[in-house]
């Protein structure tokens, strides 16, 4: 499928360490070999229920209306013998796919970055549309999800699978209704413009509701950021409209020349590939804790703006924000929690700036923001504005942490501006970090912003 529920946050607190430090370099992180337990499938021990109820009520009438979807079509064609033999071909080239993607997938789970997991195996089940009736391409996707289950995920959450296996199912449909629009079965769905038309509209269909319901999700489990910046990059939509391009494909050659099937694994290899080199490079530019930029991708950036500014003229600010006393939250209430109360912090200050400024943290509870394109005002203001939006900011703790909610966060926050207050990096940030200072020992919870040179 084109998106999964599956915020990779998680993976990296299990795998990381339990102190509030910055990210260090990026280790391939190799998973002990798990042993299935079937307590996880039972409904009663999902941490799903210690979730807020609006993401109860909205997994579970997703998921009610998967299956009432599924049950509805699924005998609206009838099955005969070959069909039974094509759903075995199909299972057997997942399998394989399967196998050889193993490490690859694993490895993708530890270093994703939060977004929707992309994942390469909806080129069998789309493929499934086009081969089969539509109640076996659902179970398809059913067997697709189990054997993922079982052979790549490390530490699956039950109820984020039987979601994410519901939006796909929910997108099946979709899509199998728009290849029902051209009658006359795959022949005439494939041959001549309407063909190619009819078959990008059930890709982009099928794409579309599967990762809009990803998308849903992941903004009601962590309200804060706006809904865009969770579609995950051009890239990623790219290679998983991509994988919908090759099941469609490989539809086509299994009607046409079947024993060319095999070749069709080598792009999809190639594009797990391609997905893991660009994660890890991601995330080596990422803070593990937070999502947000860290401190040597964020000097980059501002490296970049700054010489950029510097040919055409105009200003910046820089922005560094403390959190106040965050040592007595991890004191009072554990490092997990503080962590929380971080990536809290960190999605408040991502939803107050625009799209273009950029957000790093560098590193405890220290997080710094680089606003492109702003005079001496505008930093001020927007300083004001993250002091205020930090000190509304409520973190639940789950039932398994002990409960509660974490509030009253305050911030200190001193600001620089080029040219006014300097000329090069280096100097924006000592002066910066002064103006913190001072707000630190002013009182705390408050804006300071270093003057203008002489």
């Amino acid at each position: 499928m084109s998106g999964s529920l599956r915020p990779v946050r998680l993976a990296r607190r299990r795998s990381g360490a339990k102190t509030n430090g910055t990210a260090g370099p990026v280790t391939e992180v190799t998973a002990p070999r798990r042993r299935f337990d079937a307590r996880r499938l039972d409904p009663r021990r999902w941490s799903l229920w210690q979730a807020p109820r609006r993401v109860v009520v909205a997994v579970l009438l997703v998921e009610v209306l998967a299956v009432a979807l599924s049950l509805a079509v699924a005998r609206l064609e009838p099955i005969g013998p070959t069909d039974w033999r094509t759903l075995g071909l199909l299972s057997l080239g997942l399998a394989v796919h399967v196998e050889i993607a193993r490490g690859i997938e694993r490895r993708r789970e530890v270093v994703a970055d939060g977004q929707p997991y992309i994942e390469l195996k909806s080129v069998w089940s789309f493929a499934g549309l086009f081969l089969l009736p539509v109640g076996l391409a659902l179970v398809l996707v059913v067997v697709t999800f189990a054997y993922w289950w079982l052979r790549v995920s490390q530490r699956p959450v039950p109820h984020r699978w039987t979601y994410s296996a519901a939006t796909v199912l929910i997108a099946s449909v979709a899509a199998w209704a728009v290849l029902e629009l051209v009658p006359g079965g795959l022949q005439t769905t494939v041959s001549g413009p309407l063909g190619l038309l009819v078959l990008v509209a059930a890709g982009l269909t099928r794409w579309t509701v599967n990762h809009g319901l990803v998308v849903f999700m992941i903004c009601l489990s962590v309200p804060g950021t706006p809904w865009w910046k969770r579609l995950g990059s051009p890239t990623d939509t790219l290679i998983g409209l991509g994988a919908l391009a090759l099941g469609a494909a490989l539809a086509v050659v299994a009607m046409a020349t079947p024993w060319l099937l095999p070749v069709l694994l080598v792009p999809v290899m190639g594009m797990h590939r391609g997905f893991l080199l660009q994660q890890f490079a991601r995330a080596a530019k990422t803070d593990p804790k937070t999502g947000l930029a860290n401190a040597t991708a964020w000097r980059d950036q501002a490296d970049r703006e700054l010489a950029r500014l510097r040919r055409r003229g105009g200003e910046m600010g820089v922005i560094m924000v403390d959190l106040d006393a965050f040592k007595a939250i991890n004191d009072r209430h554990g490092h997990l929690v503080g962590d929380a109360v971080l990536r809290a912090v960190a999605d408040t200050l991502r939803a107050e700036v625009r799209p273009y400024d950029v957000v790093g943290r560098f590193g405890g509870e220290e997080f710094v923001v680089l606003l492109a394109e702003a005079d001496l005002d505008q930093v001020a203001g927007t300083a004001e504005r993250l002091r205020r939006s930090i000190s509304e900011c409520e973190v639940a703790i789950s039932a398994t942490l002990g409960g509660g909610t974490v509030s009253g966060l305050t911030a200190s926050i001193g600001t620089a501006s080029y040219p006014r207050t300097s000329h090069d990096l280096d100097g924006l940030m000592v002066h910066a970090d002064a103006a913190l200072y001072a707000a630190k020992h002013g009182g705390r919870n408050r804006v300071e912003c270093a003057p203008p040179r002489p």
